[in-house]
């Protein structure tokens, strides 16, 4: 069951974190410059909910209950055991909020400002950079993470209290340590109850793997099902359905072998090791599909992940 906590909080269930680290932080380098003689690789990943985010940073993000008028959260990202960035979106206009485990100034923003100013909100010190009486970047620590809020690097930031509404409304008395974020998951007795909350069908294969054994129906509201299948309490098979084309896997770990497939006209994209699958992934119209069956101890043959494919819709 052990592993069934840590997977299903990546978009799941709730699993304690690894507490934020390092009493004196170094200057962070921003995860997305790259320098003109050495092109590095992203390091972000597109996650589906907080939840997945959290998991991949390692930590629990503390969201700004309060956003400017008219901006709406369009990107959730992550850095792994790192940083978590929230992006917000109004026409052209956008803030950028990131927390991470350490660093001075992780806000990314190396622009110049002609204004820089050291605001006292709450009980924290907060470091505010712009122009002409607005606010482009701030920067603050709390307990042993770091956090930034950037709009607009040198183009038209927000106003004072837009900024301070904003960090007023974060839980500021967190001391960031082994919280458990809220599962997005709601339990079902009967799939027919997590279709409803999910707003689409799913089928399950008929038959599953000797001795595996319905454990958990759960949903997200209006966007994903997933159904957990036990053996021995050891050995999981998670099944899951949700809208869009993105990998809902939960999986962020790194396989020696990563595959492409053809099961019944669909391609599915196999990872694993030494010729085993641990998790695949596929898009069927406007569905994403995944079946993942750990990442240590459970793997199967790559037949055994073309019956399960073959029976999910």
């Amino acid at each position: 069951m052990k592993k069934l906590i840590t997977l299903t909080l990546c978009a799941v269930m709730a699993l304690s974190v690894t507490a934020c680290s390092n009493n004196n932080p170094p200057k962070k380098d921003d995860p997305q410059k790259q320098t003109s003689s050495q092109q590095i690789p992203n390091p972000w990943v597109d996650c589906q909910t907080i939840a997945d985010a959290n998991e991949l940073a390692g930590f629990t993000v503390i969201l700004p209950k309060t956003i400017p008028d008219g901006y709406t959260q369009k990107t959730i990202q992550a850095v792994k055991g790192d940083m978590v960035q929230i992006i917000y979106e109004n026409g052209e206009d956008q803030i950028v909020f990131r927390q991470a485990k350490e660093g001075d100034d992780i806000s990314g923003d190396l622009t110049e400002y002609k204004e820089n100013n050291t605001l006292t909100i709450g009980s924290l010190k907060v470091t505010a950079k712009g122009n002409d009486g607005k606010i482009n970047t701030a920067t603050w620590i709390n307990g042993e993470c770091s956090f930034a809020i950037t709009a607009n690097p040198g183009g038209k930031g927000l106003d004072n209290q837009a900024i301070n509404d904003m960090i007023s409304s974060m839980d500021n008395n967190t001391n960031n340590s082994a919280v458990q974020p809220a599962s997005p998951f709601i339990p079902f007795d009967s799939i027919a109850d997590a279709e409803k909350l999910a707003g689409f069908t799913i089928t399950i294969p008929s038959k599953m793997p000797e001795g595996y054994a319905p454990k958990a129906i759960e949903a997200i509201e209006e966007h994903m099902i997933q159904v957990v299948f036990e053996k021995n309490e050891e050995h999981m098979i998670v099944i899951r359905k949700a809208k869009g084309n993105s990998d809902v896997s939960g999986d962020y770990n790194q396989y020696s072998e990563n595959k492409t497939i053809t099961i019944g006209g669909i391609e599915v994209t196999t990872k694993g090791h030494n010729g085993k699958v641990n998790v695949a992934t596929w898009v069927d119209s406007e569905y994403s599909y995944s079946v993942y069956a750990g990442f240590e101890g459970t793997s199967f043959d790559e037949s055994v992940i073309q019956d399960l494919v073959s029976g999910i819709r």
